[in-house]
């Protein structure tokens, strides 16, 4: 794949960090750019015709087409024939195949937990097989809400267990109709491979908590140290050590919301050096403490909101344009600051600027991080911390998803545009000084 890449959100939920599943319904009218998942999710096909490409290879969409794709896959809608239109539950991976591997009493198959899911993320579904996802995706619809309408419901009892069966009923239902397939009939016309099963991207992700080292990862895939590292580089922008770092953090979020563990604990589950060392890397990329991050999202008694929706994301929205550099500014701090908790602070966000309180800060300072790159000869860096950044990693993770090209590329093609009309390239005005 010679695109770069765009890495997507690795939480399931716009509005809420702690939840383990949302359900939404999209549709796709023509062909997307790359897109690397941090979080896995189900996409169920019902009616459109197209080609996906999901780590390299392509797949066919038709009407009842299930899409599995696990943490850290690629996934590029190719051709589109007829617009495709789908429901999407995004969920906890992490989470989920712990309560398997909690539940499931069959020692000998453990490795074999969603093993069809990550190598066969294609599934072709026959009217009965259809009928019973429709059902267990119309309970989870109705259970969840669809995360596009942002309408806040009362939570029910028990629904986090309730979505976590439902979840892993569709897991069980994909695995063992894929297994009928593959041992059917079928297994031509559905053009299944067993080939290599995961990108390298899948396999960081499967053995993160491990020593994992640039020289291991190039063994298993039987590359040089060098060809993964570009490969990497050429997907995300960023270094191998970054993208494992950044892996490690998503893991880190779900342990501090869903258990008790300590962090010295999760640092070691995840291959962290220990806690200070997991504390300076989620500090730096989320703004604050761990700790802090599990008090807060822990918090089911989050202070009501007194204001219009309306008015209030207009005072965020103001508030962020004028405070945008600051560094430390996080979505805790102005949900604090106005009274409010961070799922309303997005929901209203989301209600009147499309973009949650993170999407709508890093969009704030990518545009003017544009505005610098073009009219100035300032270092990258320089630019990075100017807008608010602490370090180039997060600039360039976050520029690349806005812009579609690393922020070297946007400086050396982009033309600025004055007022009166006149035009200046600034590699260009470089080059005359």
């Amino acid at each position: 794949m010679n695109k770069l890449a765009t890495i997507q959100e690795g939480y399931v939920s716009e509005t809420d960090r702690s939840r383990i599943c949302s359900f939404d319904n999209e549709v796709i009218d023509e062909p997307t750019k790359p897109l690397i998942h941090q979080a896995a999710r189900l996409w169920y096909f019902k009616e459109g015709k197209g080609v996906i490409i999901v780590d390299g290879k392509e797949y066919r969409i038709l009407p009842n087409t299930l899409i599995a794709i696990v943490p850290w896959e690629i996934t590029d809608v190719s051709e589109v024939d007829v617009p495709l239109q789908f429901s999407k539950v995004v969920y906890d991976y992490s989470y989920i195949n712990s309560t398997l591997k909690s539940t499931y009493n069959n020692e000998n198959e453990l490795g074999e937990l969603l093993r069809l899911v990550s190598t066969h993320p294609a599934l072709y579904l026959t009217d009965k097989q259809a009928q019973k996802i429709d059902q267990i995706f119309n309970e989870l619809q109705s259970e969840l809400g669809v995360e596009s309408d942002l309408e806040e419901s009362k939570p029910k009892v028990l629904s986090d267990l309730y979505v976590t069966c439902k979840v892993i009923e569709v897991l069980t239902l994909y695995e063992r109709y894929i297994d009928e397939n593959l041992s059917g009939d079928k297994i031509d016309e559905l053009d299944f491979s067993n080939a290599q099963g995961r990108s390298i991207l899948t396999y960081m992700y499967s053995h993160s908590s491990e020593k994992l080292s640039l020289e291991k990862v190039a063994k298993v895939f039987f590359m040089s140290e060098s060809s993964v590292s570009k490969h990497i580089m050429d997907l995300t922008g960023v270094s191998f050590i970054n993208v494992l770092n950044d892996i490690r953090l998503e893991k880190a979020v779900d342990y501090l919301i869903h258990t008790d563990l300590s962090l010295n604990d999760i640092a070691s589950l995840l291959g962290f050096v220990d806690a200070s060392h997991i504390s300076k890397h989620f500090q730096s990329n989320v703004g604050i403490t761990p700790m802090e991050y599990r008090k807060y999202y822990r918090n089911a008694n989050s202070p009501s909101f007194s204001h219009t929706s309306k008015d209030f994301a207009y005072l965020v929205t103001d508030y962020l344009y004028k405070n945008y550099a600051t560094e430390k500014i996080n979505a805790t701090q102005v949900a604090e600051r106005f009274g409010i908790s961070v799922v309303e602070l997005n929901r209203s966000l989301l209600y009147y600027t499309e973009k949650n309180f993170d999407n709508l800060l890093n969009f704030i300072r990518i545009n003017k991080a544009c505005e610098l790159l073009a009219s100035t000869d300032d270092q990258i860096l320089y630019i990075a911390i100017d807008v608010g950044y602490s370090n180039v990693k997060t600039f360039n993770l976050n520029f690349i998803k806005y812009k579609n090209m690393t922020p070297s590329q946007f400086r050396k093609n982009v033309t600025l545009q004055f007022k009166d009309g006149s035009e200046i390239n600034n590699d260009e005005s470089k080059n005359e000084n």
